[in-house]
């Protein structure tokens, strides 16, 4: 369930989100929020490579809880620069 999950709803509306933000702003400052969303990015490869890879569970958890914060983050950021753009990311959250 987890792969189709993720890539029939959480990577579509991601790159929603993402393109309405980029496209549809009328912001000038978009650095903070897009910078969140590649740390949410490299979090989540980070925890791949921690959490099966090196096979350490207690880091895999610390690379986790930060993943998740920070996906937050980039809804929450996202969310202040366009709602519709904010809400496309919460999917992703669940």
């Amino acid at each position: 369930l987890f792969p189709i999950m993720w890539l029939i709803v959480s990577k579509p509306t991601q790159f929603m989100g993402v393109w309405k933000l980029i496209t549809q702003s009328y912001e000038s400052d978009l650095a903070v929020p897009l910078l969140a969303y590649c740390a949410h990015l490299s979090l989540g490869d980070a925890w791949n490579k921690v959490f099966f890879g090196l096979e350490c569970t207690g880091r895999g958890l610390a690379v986790i809880g930060a993943f998740w914060t920070v996906l937050w983050l980039s809804a929450y950021l996202f969310y202040g620069v366009d709602k519709y753009a904010g809400l496309l990311l919460v999917p992703t959250c669940l």
